[in-house]
């Protein structure tokens, strides 16, 4: 108990930068189901992370099911799991999703997603 207290203590949490992509994709590729390297869609739009120690420990990403609605994922690297992280990286990237993407336009997040997409499974080519 001590220890994942002392681990909430040193959390923080900010938006992702163009730097953070490496760490991010290998957060998403360990916890993908299939061995396929490239990435699709469902690997969504990154906009949150957290860390612990200067260290990303998690992210959360917006993925687009029309242009009316969305989801926010969070994924947290399996040693630094547990439910109250994964609630604060959920509530902090909701308010600041919500305050980036104000006035619905959602319809832009699907292009957002595939320009990325496009642009990581290039550069690793």
């Amino acid at each position: 108990m001590e220890t994942i207290i002392k681990q909430q203590q040193n959390l923080s949490f900010r938006a992702v930068t163009i730097s953070d992509m490496n760490s991010i994709v290998r957060l998403y590729q360990e916890q993908k189901t299939t061995s396929d390297s490239a990435l699709t869609n469902q690997f969504g739009l990154p906009f949150y992370v957290a860390e612990l120690d200067s260290k990303i420990v998690g992210y959360s990403c917006a993925t687009a099911y029309n242009s009316n609605n969305y989801q926010i994922k969070t994924y947290i690297d399996s040693p630094f799991f547990n439910a109250s992280v994964n609630e604060s990286l959920a509530q902090e990237s909701a308010d600041f999703f919500k305050n980036e993407w104000k006035n619905g336009h959602y319809r832009n997040l699907s292009t957002a997603i595939n320009q990325l997409v496009n642009w990581l499974n290039n550069s690793n080519s």
